[in-house]
């Protein structure tokens, strides 16, 4: 069951009103429609967007039309989310709520499920893009891990379960996007990503590491210098194939099937599967063995990783 988090909930008739018009019709009606809902308030304005992405979701419309559609809902939702009372922490650190979705996951899982659809639909529609359509597939990647780091650090800071399929659809969009580079013909002669600019794999291993991190030690993304150093750790970050590290103990293994994050094989890897061997630097396994609390205590046992 839903947990909006708000004091009350807008009756079934105002949220009907509010979610008017339908979304496979003129953008500027939607426009008009958006406008208003920025007098109703954060209350109202969630529940509407969630039936407005709901109805994308089902609707049978060109890629095109469905990413005009969710540039236009985009910083709404950004705004309503930004707006929306967060889970209360008592001070034993229990937050409640935790029976539940909150609103603004919620509105996160549904924009991340939109722009999964519109990503696959424009490659189906266009698997020979223009320079537009490539700059169209870069802003809903860019949105894509925007909203799973949206999601993903949002469970962490509030103690909350992600919504169902976040981390799976994760592994699945990076398995996508990483098997298309080679057999994309428009893709052979395009000059390759430098640091610094967006580069799809480095922000998925910069969200291993933090899921990884946030199960091994939950004090560590509530450190300044542990988030600052991810994205530079994520660089040296190695994905090796299962296949070649048959035999060896410990690792940190991701499975593409497996709606979590990274976790740590404590015996040696026998079989196979599909996914990753993550390899963290060692900077990074160091920032998680340090101090009182540091994941090397737990089951009194070390990471053991200095040798992989």
């Amino acid at each position: 069951m839903l947990s909006f988090d708000a004091q009350s909930i807008p009756s079934p008739l105002a949220i009907r009103e509010c979610a008017r018009p339908r979304f496979d019709t003129d953008l500027e009606a939607l426009k008009d429609w958006l406008a208003g809902l920025r007098t109703r308030g954060g209350r109202q304005a969630g529940p509407a967007l969630v039936l407005a992405l709901e109805s994308l979701r089902k609707a049978d419309l060109s890629a095109s039309r469905r990413l005009s559609i969710l540039s236009l809902l985009k910083v709404p939702v950004l705004k309503t989310c930004a707006g929306l009372p967060k889970p209360y922490t008592d001070e034993a650190g229990e937050t409640d709520g935790a029976r539940g979705l909150t609103m603004e996951q919620r509105l996160g899982r549904l924009m991340f499920v939109n722009l999964d659809r519109a990503l696959h639909q424009l490659d189906k529609e266009h698997p020979v893009p223009n320079e537009r359509r490539q700059h169209q597939r870069l802003w809903l990647i860019r949105n894509l891990f925007r909203f799973a780091n949206r999601q993903i650090r949002y469970a962490i800071l509030w103690k909350k379960t992600p919504p169902a399929g976040t981390w799976r659809d994760l592994h699945e969009l990076h398995l996508y996007l990483t098997s298309r580079r080679p057999t994309s013909l428009w893709d052979l002669d395009e000059r390759p990503e430098t640091i610094g600019e967006f580069d799809h794999e480095i922000e998925y291993k910069t969200l291993l590491l933090l899921g990884l991190a946030a199960k091994l030690k939950d004090s560590a993304p509530q450190s300044e210098y542990f988030m600052d150093g991810l994205p530079a750790w994520a660089v040296q970050t190695r994905l090796e194939d299962p296949h070649t590290m048959l035999g060896r103990l410990r690792l940190f293994i991701v499975e593409v099937s497996a709606d979590e994050p990274p976790r740590q094989l404590m015996g040696s890897l026998d079989t196979a599967f599909r996914g990753w061997v993550l390899r963290p630097p060692y900077p990074y396994i160091h920032e998680l063995e340090s101090g009182p609390f540091g994941a090397s205590v737990f089951g009194g046992r070390p990471l053991g990783l200095e040798s992989l």
